[in-house]
């Protein structure tokens, strides 16, 4: 039995920490912005449901939603400006070739087999670190310096390579596979109930919506009119639901469990180092497969 903690995610390689900081900073602004900007348009509609009569509401009612409107203007600006997206995309793209990389050293799999003295592999890593690091430029402009000044091996990383086969096979088992299963197993459910839940607001809405009219046909001189304001929340959880695209990620995450537990029950039949590296390069593909279709989904 290996008695070595379950490594932090601070102590992967600091391009690692770094993107993945810089990916979670720019979803976080995205994601808050385009809430903003539709809680915006929500309170816009909100506010004409009411038919005022007095010359001085209706100005104060205009100078509100003229405001909104600036707002949701300088929002949409900030979001082309900022590129949050591409950020978050690529900060993602870097971190997780950055994470799996790392597993594969520690783990002495391809390009850091058991056969490559430690030097060598050490030597190969900050290639493939610098490598991966040139293909996103734009990217590196914007990481956070003091991070990426942490070292690029880490002793705890060093530490789990030294261990032996057998405890480096439980490790690996217990602290990247099972606990990425149990990530998407938990992502899966979570993205299911928000896709329902998103559903049965939009539902609720629209249903709202139609008594809305059906109220108006027959009360056609009432000042009160929701239908703008229901058909609103309806679009703004439509459009909530395309930026969340939960059913996809559930549906991604549910695969990437399956498959991680289809291969996990291969582990007793390694009996060697050339085994084990083939294991670690079959789960670390198994991860990056899911990413490429998070990646493909969020980019179409």
């Amino acid at each position: 039995m290996n008695s070595l903690p379950k490594i932090a995610e601070k102590d992967f390689t600091s391009f690692y920490v770094a993107s993945d900081s810089a990916s979670k900073k720019a979803q976080s602004d995205y994601v808050s912005i385009i809430a903003v900007d539709l809680i915006s348009m929500l309170i816009a509609s909100a506010i004409a449901t009411y038919n005022y009569q007095s010359e001085q509401s209706k100005k104060i009612l205009y100078i509100i939603s003229g405001t909104l409107l600036l707002l949701s203007l300088v929002l949409t600006v900030v979001l082309l400006s900022k590129k949050f997206e591409d950020i978050w995309y690529q900060g993602r793209a870097l971190a997780e070739s950055c994470k799996t990389l790392t597993w594969r050293f520690m783990m002495r799999s391809e390009l850091f087999e058991d056969t490559v003295p430690l030097n060598q592999a050490k030597q190969k890593f900050i290639d493939r670190v610098q490598e991966l690091s040139k293909e996103f430029l734009e990217l590196n402009k914007i990481l956070d310096t003091e991070l990426l000044n942490k070292p690029v091996i880490t002793q705890s990383m060093i530490n789990v390579r030294s261990l032996s086969l057998e405890n480096r096979k439980e490790y690996y088992i217990q602290n990247r596979i099972e606990d990425q299963k149990n990530w998407y197993a938990t992502k899966a459910q979570f993205n299911k109930n928000r896709y329902n839940s998103w559903f049965t607001v939009i539902i609720i809405a629209q249903s709202v919506s139609l008594i809305s009219i059906v109220y108006l046909i027959n009360s056609p001189n009432s000042n009160w009119n929701f239908v703008g304001f229901f058909t609103t929340i309806s679009a703004s959880a439509i459009s909530w639901l395309q930026l969340k695209r939960h059913q996809e990620l559930k549906q991604a995450y549910t695969t990437a469990s399956q498959e991680l537990n289809l291969i996990v029950s291969l582990a007793d039949e390694i009996t060697g180092e050339n085994e084990f590296s083939k294991f670690v390069l079959d789960s670390e593909n198994a991860v990056s497969r899911e990413h490429t279709l998070w990646l493909a989904q969020r980019r179409r």
